[in-house]
């Protein structure tokens, strides 16, 4: 089923394929496919970021020589729940187990991996199990440990009414409640799918501070010098010797090295056992940063390394069996982003298995043809022309001269 799918998708990609005139691309990088039927995954690096957009809706994939569709993700923490539509059709007590409640997601495949349970029922602890299944004939043990309990007393109440287990695309969903003897002790349930990612990141750069201490303020100002503009980052991440410490400490950032502004407010530590050396802030593009750490009376604390992150960016190419000669095409800040139906096409199956190609380093794009520039006349040609103005000047005031000093001879 999987590979009548991918056939179908690959025949569909290829021919909505659309021609590429990459002339106006300034910069490529050749990507090397090995394994052509699996989704490519591509991690953008600090060469392309610094030749893109901010926005990097420059970016194009090619596939020979034809524009091929992508995702663009970006690698953030993520932690978001969504309800996988599905109903109770049978609520049963097991003799010597417990309540038994299933639950139907329907025919169509969706994704889930958490129920929750809707109890009037007070103070308890009780062990789940869950099990999954095609038909709702052969069951598959999915979760064999979870828990659900509650606590209520004085007003004050503590429950915990969701168990998670692995992602699951089966129709069916039983659930055992160990213990309970009522059918009505559960008055609902629904399934959901919780995704939670811990984000992915990169080191974009490892500046060496420029340092001095601001007696006036008691502080230590660290600057740090991206090297250019255009590089996104959203974390300051420090190393220091053994020292313990707890100091305030603010991010600034400027685009000249001059003008600077508050970016965010934090608390860096080390104790025994425990640290927290890193400062997130919104994500920003321009070259400085500047950290302003609070010494108060207490001696400066020693940064021995500090380093630029940010989450992660990665294109994910869809997959074409037969190969093809690829490239990632960028440069271009007249292009407009492009709009690809291929997320919500991929959204609607079961991920695809993933390869990761190796990205060649960039290159300057033999075929880039420099736009014609549409400024004005005087603009393109600012020398001759303040020349031929001079000049004109200069030719006036010879008239001017030659016409007084006839004026002057025909008074005598």
């Amino acid at each position: 089923m999987k590979n009548s799918w991918l056939a179908g998708l690959t025949a569909a990609l290829a021919l909505g394929a659309a021609d590429f005139d990459s002339t106006r691309w300034q910069y490529r990088c050749p990507i090397y496919v090995d394994q052509p039927d699996r989704m490519q995954v591509l991690a953008l690096n600090r060469g392309i970021y610094e030749r893109s957009r901010p926005d990097l809706g420059d970016l194009r994939v090619t596939r020979n020589g034809l524009e091929a569709p992508y995702l663009l993700e970006v690698l953030r923490e993520k932690d978001e729940s969504r309800e996988a539509p599905a109903q109770v059709i049978d609520r049963a007590v097991s003799p010597g187990t417990g309540l038994q409640v299933t639950l139907d997601a329907g025919e169509r495949k969706v994704r889930h991996n958490q129920i929750r349970l809707v109890t009037s029922e007070t103070n308890f602890r009780q062990t789940v199990r869950l099990e999954a299944s095609d038909d709702g004939r052969f069951w598959f043990t999915v979760r064999e440990n979870g828990y659900i309990f509650d606590f209520s007393e004085g007003g004050r109440r503590a429950q915990v009414l969701e168990v998670d287990y692995p992602v699951s695309t089966r129709r069916y969903v039983r659930a055992t409640i160990y213990g309970w003897r009522r059918t009505a002790a559960v008055d609902g349930a629904r399934l959901w799918l919780h995704e939670r990612r811990e984000a992915v990141r990169d080191v974009v750069a490892t500046p060496l501070p420029s340092r001095r201490e601001d007696p006036q303020t008691r502080s230590t100002l660290l600057e740090l010098d991206l090297g250019t503009c255009g590089i996104p980052h959203d974390l300051v991440r420090l190393e220091s010797d053994g020292r313990s410490f707890h100091r305030a400490a603010d991010v600034e950032y400027s685009a000249d090295g001059k003008d600077w502004r508050l970016l965010r407010r934090a608390v860096i530590y080390q104790v025994p056992g425990e640290q927290s050396l890193h400062i997130s802030f919104p994500e920003r593009t321009e070259r400085y940063l500047r950290l302003r750490i609070s010494n108060g009376d207490d001696e400066p604390i020693a940064v021995t390394r500090v380093q630029i992150e940010v989450a992660r960016r990665q294109v994910k190419i869809p997959p074409y069996p037969l190969g093809g000669d690829y490239f990632l095409y960028f440069g271009n800040p007249s292009a407009r982003t492009p709009v690809y139906d291929l997320s919500a096409v991929l959204a609607r199956h079961e991920p695809l298995p993933e390869a990761i190609p190796d990205l060649r380093p960039w290159q300057r794009n033999p075929s880039y043809q420099p736009p014609p520039d549409q400024r004005p006349w005087t603009e393109r040609h600012r020398t001759l022309f303040y020349a031929v103005l001079a000049m004109s000047v200069a030719g006036m005031l010879l008239l001017t001269i030659h016409f007084l000093r006839k004026l002057k001879a025909e008074e005598r």
